[in-house]
C-alpha cells in the first residue's frame, strides 16, 4: 500500500478531508468534495467519525472491465483515465476502503495521491496535514 490510514490513530479532525478539498479544487468551485470520506466507527461503546482515503491497493484497477484505471510509473499511484470510464460501478463495488464516487458525468473519481505535489517535491495534503499520524505515506518525495 502507498498509503497507510490507520484508524485507531485517526481523531475525526478533518483535517485531511478539507486539505484534499483545497488541494484538488478552486475555491470557487460550487460542488467540489474530498476524495476522503466521512466513516462512523463504533468500538467499545465509543462512536467517532473518522476521514477514510485510498490506501492505492489496486483492486479497483484488477477489477476494471475498461482499462480505465492503470498503476502510474514514477510512484505507483493507482490513477484513473475518466475517458475511458464507462461508469459500470465495478470499480466502487470492490473498493476495501468505500472511497470511489462517480462525477456528474458518471466517471469515476478517486484519489490520486496527489501526484502533482508529488512530482513537485511535496507530500499529499492529507499526510501533511495529520498531526496525529494517522496517514502515512510510503511514497519517496524527490
Amino acid at each position: 500500500m502507498k498509503i497507510r490510514f490507520d484508524e485507531e490513530k485517526c481523531v475525526g479532525c478533518y483535517a485531511c478531508y478539507t486539505a484534499c478539498i483545497a488541494a484538488h479544487h478552486s475555491p470557487e468551485e460550487e460542488d467540489a468534495k474530498s476524495h476522503r470520506v466521512i466513516q462512523k466507527v463504533v468500538k467499545e461503546d465509543f462512536q467517532k467519525n473518522i476521514c477514510v482515503g485510498c490506501i492505492h491497493c489496486g483492486l479497483c484497477m484488477e477489477k476494471c472491465p475498461k482499462g480505465a484505471i492503470y498503476k502510474e510509473a514514477q510512484y505507483g499511484l493507482i490513477l484513473v483515465e475518466k475517458e475511458k470510464c464507462a461508469g459500470c460501478g465495478v470499480c466502487q463495488s470492490v473498493c476495501p476502503k468505500g472511497v470511489i464516487h462517480f462525477d456528474a458525468e458518471g466517471r469515476m473519481e478517486k484519489c490520486d495521491g496527489c501526484i502533482g505535489r508529488l512530482y513537485e517535491g511535496r507530500q499529499p495534503a492529507c499526510v501533511r496535514v495529520c498531526c496525529v499520524g494517522a496517514i502515512e505515506s510510503k511514497l519517496p518525495v524527490l
